[in-house]
């Protein structure tokens, strides 16, 4: 297992997958990236339904399988984020440094 900082793990998906898609002959724009993100959001709140019990019980969801999802959504956040050269490292440390302020006021 391999350990990384969000620069590095967005560049090494963004490798990863542009060598895949080389292989496979395909072309993802970032309209399609964001339609996949969007896909994996989606998967993501069903799995919450299901944990939560708004699903039917014949298809019981796990925290693995919400962890799963959740792997695949940041995968494809990582993906867009290199896609526009975005340091999501950066961003994401100014945001988390934002929130007690933001959540504090009222």
């Amino acid at each position: 297992m391999i350990e990384l900082k969000i620069s590095e793990a967005q560049r090494y998906s963004y490798n990863q997958f542009t060598e895949i898609n080389k292989i496979l002959n395909k072309n993802w724009t970032p309209f399609t990236l964001a339609t996949k993100m969007l896909e994996e959001a989606g998967e993501v709140a069903s799995v919450i339904m299901g944990l939560e019990g708004f699903k039917p019980p014949d298809k019981p969801k796990t925290r693995e399988m919400l962890g799963k999802e959740l792997s695949d959504l940041l995968y494809d956040v990582l993906l867009i984020a290199e896609t526009y050269d975005v340091d999501l490292e950066n961003i994401y440390r100014e945001t988390i440094d934002a929130y007690p302020k933001y959540l504090l006021r009222g």
